[in-house]
């Protein structure tokens, strides 16, 4: 855990960022990686793979935008650099691992932004106050931009917003909080569909608690309720094998990836 809290602590983090939690967060996945290497090994590998298949179906090789890089563990950075002339990486916080691979390559540019437009907003948010308005991510449409990977970030957009909404408002705040994490994942789902690059979701849809037995005891929407795109390919990841969250049971996630996710809706 020093490990993570100093890299944590050299990454630069603005005070929104740091108030809301991402800095905090970002040393957890750290440690839950570290502990759970093993059993989030076949769905980094898998979401790799699915990138690189996306790369295939993109129209051009000029600029691929890759939302939520993070860590980079389900990026294959060598892959995407070698085929673009540009591979921009966007997430509200790079940590310096990250950092440091990207800078081996002079065409990987790194860009700490909101997709979502709402974390400053929050950041200043009072009792009393309306929740901020969701803003599309007005650079997914720039001319050039080949193919928009959306990687495993789906069902987190909202996770830390409600969090701080829940701080800052009060448990009266909660039915507000949900229906505005469904908005950001709607939004969302709304931008890449609007995309006129080549689109590769890559997300979890489903929450499941499953016992040692392997049998499912609980299960419920991971991104609001939402309905999720028709995959093309789908996977469980076990994020959190027993006894990591609880002794009972593992937390696994059901993950789908979808190619251009709701472009016939919007065209049609």
């Amino acid at each position: 855990m020093i490990v993570e809290w100093l890299e944590a602590a050299l990454t630069p983090c603005p005070k929104e960022l740091r108030d809301l939690g991402y800095r905090t967060e970002l040393v957890a996945i750290a440690a839950r990686y570290r502990r759970c290497r093993a059993a989030w090994a076949d769905h980094l590998a898998r979401s790799r793979r699915a990138v690189e298949r996306a790369i295939v179906r993109a129209p051009g090789r000029d600029t691929v935008m890759i939302l939520g890089s993070g860590r980079l563990l389900d990026v294959p950075l060598e892959a995407l650099a070698a085929a673009f002339r540009r591979v921009v990486l966007v997430d509200a916080l790079h940590p310096l691992s990250a950092r440091a691979r990207a800078h081996r390559y002079r065409n990987v540019e790194l860009r700490g932004e909101d997709v979502t437009g709402t974390i400053a907003a929050l950041h200043r948010l009072k009792p009393g106050d309306p929740l901020p308005p969701i803003r599309s991510y007005a650079p997914l449409h720039d001319a050039g931009v080949d193919l928009v990977v959306s990687l495993n970030l789906l069902s987190q957009l909202g996770v830390l917003p409600a969090e701080w909404i829940e701080r800052r408002l009060g448990q009266a705040a909660v039915p507000a909080a949900d229906s505005f994490c469904a908005a950001l994942a709607r939004t969302h789902l709304d931008d890449l569909a609007r995309c006129k690059a080549s689109v590769c979701l890559i997300a979890d849809v489903e929450w499941q608690h499953v016992d040692a037995a392997g049998a499912i005891i609980e299960r419920d929407s991971s991104i609001f309720g939402l309905p999720p795109p028709a995959p093309a390919e789908e996977w469980l990841w076990e994020l959190a094998p027993a006894p990591e969250s609880d002794p009972r049971f593992s937390e696994v996630r059901r993950v789908i990836v979808a190619y251009d996710p709701g472009k016939a809706v919007a065209g049609g």
